[in-house]
């Protein structure tokens, strides 16, 4: 029987609190493109704050004038956003 050999890289799952999920419904399809870009990225550990394994991390969308907030479990290697918050967008 094959062994199952854990990669620390690789696919994951996002999971959206219904807080986030809210907010989501209210984005223009611009900004939920590169929302998905954005998560999809965040899975990989150089991206992500190291913090988010401990807990709560935010990652700035400046261009859509977003932060979002999340955490990161490595065991089911799942993202969990947690929020978007709006804030000013740059000059």
């Amino acid at each position: 029987m094959p062994k199952l050999h854990h990669r620390s890289q690789g696919p994951h799952r996002v999971h959206y609190a219904p807080q986030a999920w809210r907010e989501v419904g209210r984005m223009p399809a611009e900004a939920f493109v590169a929302l998905q870009e954005v998560l999809e990225r965040l899975g990989d550990a150089a991206t992500r704050a190291p913090e988010a394994s401990g807990g709560l991390a935010r990652h700035p969308v400046p261009q859509h004038g977003l932060e979002l907030e999340y955490t990161w479990d490595e065991r089911s290697r799942t993202l969990t956003l947690l929020a978007l918050v709006r804030v000013p967008r740059g000059p």
